[in-house]
């Protein structure tokens, strides 16, 4: 039987309570009376995976004082009421005014969640929240979310759940200055009463101090009339010293800590409401998907040369000049620090320590936490672009203007952000699928952008058909091939996902397109920091954990340490696997050295070519690949396999850290290995019956 639990929903009149009520419900509410008023009561149920929230809407209120019947109402019901959580609403076009409620309930109760209302209208109005940074200062989760897109809601309910089954109540302490002696005292005394209400001593104290007329009568009830007179007392001791009202400092010291938070996490920046030529070249039918991608492709090309050197090395490499490619890639970020990650190595290695101990550090843990930091400038450059895109406006225009063209594959125009950042790595791709406010387009993503070919993976797919083709139109158009084969599945995963999601039609663009200004460069590293970070923290472990995986089977064999790679548990998982490529005309040695290379290359594509020069005795790749004498035929087939089979583990990882779901990430893979070796399949039997 599903568990259920009474969520109180709270905010601020006008702050879109009753539009993000049956967005989370969507179900009609039952709606009554609150006992001996006219104030509307409705409730409303949602149902998930093994549990029922009831959620209670409470009438639009500024503050928990009690001046107006609805504040009495909502007051009695968070101090006396039986939720399991509060819902505290904070519109997000006016975080200054509407945070100074939650901070009043906060004071109350730690089993809290925040949301953000309105996000999707935040931006056009130049008004940018540190979400994270907010959630910090409250202590408490704070969600951004759209009633209207949708966006959020699916995090939202996520967060409820959590405090829900496993929330603590710890409530917010704000530091009332010169009020503090006198509530420490007070406090004291509080504790030891029974009023019958779900508040901490603390906020009984503080609201005595204020000359509370409910929370008096509570007191008075108990008989504690010489805790009543010691009230009084300190209240004129403070009106003496200070010269103020303890009501008037108590609001104003609250008023203090909300714009405190408002300077830490609120940055507004001015947004001029005309329309640029700018913006009407964007929005253009015939100039705005050009410019679009041109400016898309401009910053990536920057970002991944910087990071990487593709894809001027791949353009260098192929006019000849392979000693320019290699000191581009040499002083790439990843270049820099792959050289810092090596120079360690040797440093371990030269040492004394001991002999496994410098094997499991310069060989496993040393070139796994490279694996994790080489990514990571490379995931701020693509995020702080994306961010920049945003912030400035110039994003939602593009996204409009490619959004027809994209529709065709059941995705929207924000879509072409992750396929193009995909083109040079799937990692800050798939975590580009942010960027879609619908759940159902953001689920198509994160389990469709696998099948992007990436630069690592291009540079495979060149050495092969480099090493069989000697015409350049040939390996133009086996390359062609095996590009338009991998966004041939991505179109049909996108398709079919979209009906399992069962959203049906391609989702469409719900937004204000705001004019075009400078972006803060505080807010551009806000959310580079933030998403980059998350990185380092949760997929960062798991791309750790599996790179010492995969060093220690290529490693170790049944008899310990191998000095042949031949001997390894990794290769002879390879042999155990090389039967897949039968079907191929490869059998014996040769299958089982592909096969091997195919399990490196899940640690990096790049590690296949490597794989295979290392058992081939050849320090050159494309001597090594025609030692195996393949034809042509299986030469296209391995080149469209060795492109789509699977991405790398820092993909996977991150696939399973945006999906939040084992099963799926286990799913897709299975599903692209499988059709990667169909459409190898395909390729060989179809090249071999036309006789190339």
């Amino acid at each position: 039987m599903a568990k259920r639990y009474r969520v109180a929903v709270v905010g601020n009149p006008n702050v879109g309570k009753s539009t993000l009520f049956t967005a989370l419900t969507r179900e009609i509410a039952h709606i009554a009376n609150w006992p001996g008023t006219t104030v509307e009561r409705k409730e409303a149920i949602l149902r998930l995976d093994g549990v029922e929230i009831v959620f209670i809407d409470l009438p639009g209120i500024y503050t928990l004082a009690g001046t107006s019947i609805e504040e009495q109402v909502a007051r009695e019901y968070i101090l006396r009421g039986d939720w399991d959580a509060i819902l505290v609403l904070v519109d997000s076009l006016a975080p200054e005014r509407t945070l100074y409620l939650a901070v009043h309930i906060l004071e109350v109760t730690g089993r809290v969640v925040v949301a953000l209302t309105k996000w999707d209208a935040a931006h056009g109005k130049g008004v940018h929240i540190h979400v994270d940074r907010l959630e910090r200062l409250l202590g408490v989760p704070v969600v951004p979310v759209s009633a209207v897109t949708g966006y959020g809601i699916r995090e939202l309910t996520g967060a409820l759940v959590r405090v829900l089954r496993c929330g603590r109540d710890r409530p917010l302490r704000v530091n009332y200055g010169q009020l503090e002696p006198a509530l420490a005292e007070l406090e004291r005394e509080v504790e030891e009463l029974d009023l019958g209400v779900r508040a901490p001593a603390r906020w009984i104290a503080l609201k005595l101090l204020e000359g509370d007329g409910y929370i008096r009568r509570l007191v008075a009830g108990c008989g504690a009339s010489e805790l009543l007179k010691k009230v009084d007392e300190l209240r004129t001791a403070i009106v003496k010293a200070t010269g103020r009202d303890p009501e008037e400092l108590a609001v104003t010291y609250r008023f203090n800590f909300v714009d405190s938070l408002s300077r830490e996490a609120v940055v507004r920046t001015l947004v001029k409401a005309e329309v640029g030529r700018l913006e009407r070249l964007l929005l253009s039918p015939l100039a705005g998907p050009t410019i679009s991608l041109m400016i898309l492709l401009g910053l990536y090309m920057a970002a991944f040369t910087i990071n990487t050197g593709f894809p001027l090395n791949v353009v260098l490499s192929a006019a000849g000049m392979e000693e320019a490619a290699e000191l581009i890639e040499a002083h790439t970020l990843s270049g820099l620090l792959s050289s810092v990650f090596d120079a360690l190595a040797q440093l371990v290695v030269a040492s004394s320590l001991p002999p496994m101990l410098k094997d499991v550090l310069a060989n496993g843990v040393i070139p796994g936490v490279g694996a994790v930091l080489s990514f990571y400038p490379l995931i701020f450059t693509t995020v702080f672009i994306l961010s920049f895109l945003e912030d400035s406006g110039v994003g939602p225009y593009m996204a409009v203007s490619l959004h027809r063209a994209l529709q065709v594959i059941g995705l929207s125009g924000r879509a072409i952000y992750p396929l193009l950042i995909g083109l040079g790595c799937n990692v800050p791709a798939v975590m580009a699928s942010r960027t879609s406010p619908e759940e159902s387009e953001r689920r198509q993503l994160i389990f469709s952008i696998p099948f992007v070919p990436c630069q690592a993976a291009l540079v495979v797919a060149i050495a092969l058909t480099s090493a069989y083709f000697s015409s350049p139109l040939m390996r133009g158009a086996a390359l062609a091939l095996a590009y338009a084969i991998a966004f041939i599945l991505l179109s049909t995963s996108s398709l079919v996902l979209r009906r399992i999601y069962g959203a049906g039609r391609p989702p469409e663009l719900l937004f204000e397109l705001p004019p075009l200004h400078k972006p803060s460069l505080k807010v551009l590293w806000w959310i580079s920091w933030d998403y980059s970070k998350h990185f380092l923290k949760k997929a960062g472990i798991i791309i750790f954990g599996l790179s010492l995986a995969i060093w220690a089977l290529t490693s170790y064999g049944p008899s310990g340490p191998v000095a042949d790679v031949q001997e390894s548990f990794a290769y002879m998982l390879g042999r155990a696997l090389s039967p897949a490529l039968a079907p191929m005309g490869l059998w014996g040695e040769r299958a089982a050295v592909l096969a091997f290379a195919l399990l490196t290359g899940l640690v990096a594509k790049e590690a296949v070519l490597s794989s295979i020069a290392m058992v081939m005795g050849s320090a050159d790749p494309i001597r090594a690949l025609r030692a195996l004498s393949l034809n042509g035929c299986q030469a296209l087939a391995l080149a469209v396999i060795y492109t789509i089979y699977l991405p790398c583990v820092a993909t996977m990882a991150e696939v399973y850290r945006e999906s939040g779901s084992v099963r799926n990430t286990l799913m897709v893979s299975a599903w692209m290995l499988t059709s990667a070796f169909l459409a190898g399949y395909a390729v060989y039997w179809a090249s071999t019956a036309l006789g190339l």
